[in-house]
């Protein structure tokens, strides 16, 4: 089990690593925060969802912290209720972030491909 969740997420870093490059070139219209960003991924065999959380540090680099659970509800507690967000953010972010796990919540439920908006 510990390897496949080893596996998983070597998976989930390199498909990341791979859509930031089609981010970049989407559209112009794509507004990424300056501060930190959320990518959520669902697994449908074990029915969890992962949150992870890219930040910038002072000297511009890219760190992340990963968030696994899974219910929306259960994630949402250990992120906004025991505070676990490294860096605050807005209302709208939050709301954001609520929105999109219920929605992978959901796709795993009906057993459905969760695409993050």
């Amino acid at each position: 089990m510990y390897q496949s969740t080893n596996n998983l997420l070597l998976w989930h870093q390199k498909r990341y690593l791979t859509c930031i490059d089609k981010f970049e070139h989407f559209s112009e219209n794509l507004n990424l925060d300056k501060v930190t960003y959320f990518i959520i991924t669902t697994n449908k065999t074990d029915k969890y969802i992962f949150v992870e959380q890219f930040c910038y540090n002072v000297d511009g680099y890219i760190y992340s912290i990963l968030f696994k659970g899974q219910t929306a509800q259960h994630l949402c507690y250990i992120i906004f209720q025991l505070n676990q967000l490294n860096i605050a953010i807005s209302t709208t972010h939050a709301l954001y972030l609520g929105r999109e796990l219920m929605k992978s919540e959901l796709t795993l439920v009906l057993d459905q491909q969760y695409i993050q908006d």
